[in-house]
């Protein structure tokens, strides 16, 4: 099993508080322009490569369907869509309450930073949320790498990131 926190390299993760919410925060360079990461995040074809299938009109204000598993599926509605800066959506997952998830891109030099934002969620969930997203990076990082991200393995991440993330909700 790959040192997950080595091999992608560094990610700055926060959880913060407000009220009875908290909002999941990490921030990772890549090697690529804001352009291509954007295209991976909203084309389906690029987007199923590594998170999941997208269903449904990708225009703000319409509501599109992402399945990340059997039984792993989000129903979200398009809020912001500032090509290729800045992407939002509320997030409906069954059983939970609805939150938001923004991507901002920001050109580094050759990289480009991006920051994802997932707010008003659980105690609960911030943990498993922060986990799980910063899985999807790493895959995500794979994927612009023109390897496979299937070879990222959630057992590893979760064995991995899981204590990080731990210790960032306990730093509230």
């Amino acid at each position: 099993m790959p040192d997950l926190l080595t091999f992608f390299g560094p990610t700055e993760r926060t959880i913060t508080r407000s009220r009875e919410r908290r909002t999941v925060t990490m921030r990772r360079s890549y090697d690529a322009t804001p352009a291509e990461l954007w295209s991976a995040w909203t084309e389906p074809e690029r987007l199923a490569r590594w998170i999941g299938e997208l269903a449904g009109d990708r225009v703000v204000g319409a509501e599109v369907r992402l399945t990340m598993g059997p039984e792993d599926t989000a129903e979200l509605r398009i809020e912001t869509c500032e090509e290729p800066h800045r992407l939002a959506v509320s997030w409906s997952f069954p059983g939970e309450e609805d939150s938001r998830v923004e991507v901002l891109l920001d050109a580094e030099g050759e990289a480009t930073a991006l920051t994802l934002r997932h707010s008003l969620v659980t105690e609960k969930t911030a943990v498993d949320y922060g986990c799980g997203w910063e899985d999807f990076l790493n895959r995500l990082h794979e994927f612009l790498a023109g390897r496979d991200p299937a070879d990222v393995a959630w057992s590893d991440a979760e064995e991995q990131l899981k204590p990080h993330w731990e210790a960032a909700a306990k730093n509230l």
